[in-house]
């Protein structure tokens, strides 16, 4: 049976979903898995790391800034970066902000103009504030994530410093299951409430949501064999016949004369020498074309075999 989904109320943070009618019993594990995926599988963007002319770690103080670098650092993990109405997906960038005297504060809606992908969401949240005659450059690195990451994880860029970063665009999701007659049977109503962050709409998080647990569950449906744990002895039986297929000699394997000859040509003997190579070193091989290669393929997929193997385990 399709059900209906009402939206009751929708702004740019809240939106308030009667879904109906659903099985009886279905109610609550749509609800929790909806609530469960909505709070930690949707995508934001969030400041990763920082770099403060001067400042070699996040317990400095500024010359001329009220605020210490850990204030500073806790207002940046507080600024929403929505992704500009031109832009679909990026996974990064590198802002440098250059707000010279003058203002004696600094707000997340002073940024805005140095990103060329981001408009700010809370453009009033105060970064900090400063002597007039103070100059405030800062450089940023917003990225996409998912939940939360903190800073011991980063190591991507040496001469910035990390912080915490709170990727997650929703900030709380609530339901509550009703029960009710329908045709004369037992339906529920899900009554669903979600808050974001004001970067993704209720009603995009929602669709969102729903494509990821399509995707998870196509997984399922799309197996086409469902393999059993299998045990040590099974495990030990698989990795000597591999061992013993590895330390077969090529000329074995009923190669045409060309193809052997090319590998001969580059010491390539057995097969523990080929499968440690890329396909693009074969194909470096002089004389070796497109039509060896497939002959290779054919060969390797019939004994389990791939290109760049992990050999050191089967020894």
């Amino acid at each position: 049976m399709t059900f209906k989904i009402l939206v009751l109320k929708t702004t740019n943070n809240l939106g308030i979903f009667k879904i109906y009618p659903i099985n009886n019993g279905n109610g609550i594990t749509i609800g929790n898995t909806l609530r469960r995926i909505l709070l930690s599988s949707i995508y934001g963007y969030s400041v990763s790391y920082f770099k403060i002319k001067g400042v070699l770690h996040e317990f400095s103080t500024i010359k001329g800034i009220i605020e210490d670098v850990p204030e500073i650092v806790l207002n940046l993990k507080k600024i929403r970066f929505k992704l500009k109405k031109n832009y679909l997906d990026i996974e990064k960038e590198k802002i440098k902000i250059k707000i010279k005297n003058k203002k004696n504060k600094i707000y997340a809606g002073d940024i805005e103009q140095y990103s060329k992908y981001f408009e700010i969401i809370n453009k009033k949240l105060v970064i900090c504030n400063k002597d007039e005659s103070v100059n405030f450059n800062i450089k940023l690195i917003v990225d996409k994530g998912i939940g939360y990451l903190p800073s011991e994880k980063k190591k991507e860029y040496k001469k910035f410093i990390p912080i915490d970063s709170i990727y997650t665009p929703i900030k709380n999701v609530s339901f509550k299951v009703i029960n009710y007659s329908y045709n004369n049977m037992n339906k529920e109503i899900l009554n669903l409430n979600i808050i974001t962050d004001g970067t993704i709409s209720p009603i995009k998080s929602l669709i969102e949501s729903s494509k990821i647990l399509i995707n998870i569950f196509n997984n399922f449906i799309n197996q086409k064999q469902y393999y059993k744990k299998k045990d040590n002895e099974t495990i030990k039986k698989i990795y000597k016949k591999i061992k013993k297929i590895l330390n077969t000699k090529l000329e074995k394997e009923n190669f045409s004369v060309r193809t052997i000859n090319c590998l001969n040509s580059s010491k390539i003997y057995k097969w523990n020498d080929l499968v440690i190579l890329k396909e693009s070193d074969i194909l470096k091989i002089k004389n070796f074309g497109q039509k060896s290669l497939k002959e290779l393929i054919k060969k390797m997929e019939k004994r389990n075999l791939k290109f760049e193997m992990d050999i050191k385990k089967y020894n």
